[in-house]
């Protein structure tokens, strides 16, 4: 199942992220070129959370788990491309450099704690799964990783539902993007919650079944990718349609 989901969401990435890139290009500001970072980030994220992938880097590297702990790094650093992008577009300009500071502090602090707590949880028979939470330092270490997600995918859903009624019925492709990235935000909450849940029930020794947590996480998490990817690229077609329109109109004129 990841396999699939998450080749998906590779591809997807791979294309979204040269749009993006042209994009930012064309357009330079803190959230075009933050939305690019984020994409090449996730896809460079979602592609070690390819299990072949995962295996392979392993391989390569003799590195136990490397793969997923780069998908974890991506994933921190995906979230906080995505606030500073939010906070570009949802927020007073003379608020965009402290919230920029305060969402990157965040992310360094998060990578500082998890990083080091995943190298001495390492080893050959180790996994970062919730089928091993029977070790407590598994189960520390994704519950500070999944924390993380939940608390900036809940920022998101706000921003991104905020941003989304401001754009209703003035930019209706913006509207319509930016509702898509807080279905997102909210899906990636759901990921959170529902593999939270299950090490919390584990711990307290009534855990719900391990076969759908394996089935629900992965599709939440991989559906919450396609949606951001739709959403934030909505705003793009609508910007291009819009300058074809008025090409058209003045070479009609």
């Amino acid at each position: 199942m990841d396999g699939i989901v998450f080749g998906t969401c590779t591809v997807a990435g791979l294309l979204v992220t040269v749009l993006c890139t042209r994009r930012a290009l064309g357009n330079p500001r803190v959230a075009t070129w933050a939305i690019a970072t984020a994409f090449a980030v996730c896809t460079l994220g979602v592609l070690f959370a390819v299990p072949v992938v995962a295996r392979a880097a392993q391989d390569a590297t003799d590195f136990a788990n490397v793969g997923k702990l780069i998908a974890h790094v991506c994933a921190i650093l995906w979230c906080a491309a995505l606030q500073i992008t939010m906070v570009d577009l949802a927020y007073r300009p003379e608020y965009v450099k402290s919230a920029m500071f305060q969402r990157g502090f965040a992310a360094v602090v998060e990578l500082a704690i998890m990083v080091p707590l995943f190298l001495a949880t390492n080893g050959p028979g180790v996994e970062f799964t919730t089928a091993y939470v029977d070790d407590p330092k598994v189960a520390a270490y994704l519950l500070l990783y999944l924390s993380y997600v939940m608390v900036t995918c809940g920022e998101l859903a706000f921003m991104c539902g905020r941003t989304a009624r401001r754009n209703w019925g003035i930019r209706p492709w913006s509207g319509a993007g930016f509702s898509l990235s807080a279905m997102a935000a909210v899906l990636g909450l759901a990921y959170a919650l529902t593999k939270g849940s299950y090490i919390i029930f584990y711990t307290l020794d009534t855990p719900w079944s391990l076969k759908a947590e394996e089935l629900i996480s992965p599709t939440l998490s991989g559906l919450a990718v396609i949606f951001l990817f739709a959403g934030l690229t909505l705003p793009m077609v609508g910007a291009l349609r819009e300058r074809l329109r008025q090409k058209r109109a003045l070479t009609e004129g």
